[in-house]
């Protein structure tokens, strides 16, 4: 029972014309097959077949290019890296309780002399001119809001 290739001549394997095919394998026009893993969790994972071409499209999509935290965009420039790490002191401004409490009774008497509006410029400008921080400023803001409902 063995058949030649109806394109080139070439003998066809036993088992291939069983099947019911008529051509070789190297002149078959049906697409070979590659699979996509299909991750369900940690375990149980399985795979997909599907044409070759579409199973390289995806995997190549999956594919990781290099090292890094995706968080900043996968760059191996943006990963951390301990020469580059500054140690010292904060630049960062921290008010003091003593400010904290003069602001925020200032606060209060422009509540309820000329209301909300005035209060909460208050609290801004003394951020701005470093008398407290924007923490003390954030906690005052929260203490109108309470007040203010």
């Amino acid at each position: 029972m063995s058949k030649t290739c109806i394109h080139c001549g070439v003998q066809i394997p036993h088992k291939r014309v069983e099947l019911g095919f008529k051509d070789c394998v190297e002149c078959s026009s049906v697409e070979t097959y590659g699979f996509v893993n299909i991750i369900n969790h940690k375990t149980g994972n399985t795979v997909q077949p599907m044409p070759k071409t579409q199973a390289d499209a995806i995997n190549k999509i999956g594919e990781r290019k290099r090292f890094g935290t995706v968080l900043r965009g996968g760059s191996k420039t943006n990963t951390y890296n301990p020469k580059r790490t500054k140690h010292g002191v904060s630049n960062n401004f921290i008010g003091t309780k003593q400010a904290f409490d003069k602001v925020g009774f200032e606060m209060m008497y422009l509540l309820e002399s000329q209301g909300v509006d005035s209060a909460l410029l208050y609290v801004d400008k003394q951020v701005k001119e470093y008398t407290i921080s924007a923490s003390q400023a954030f906690q005052l803001r929260q203490i109108l809001e309470t007040i203010n409902q």
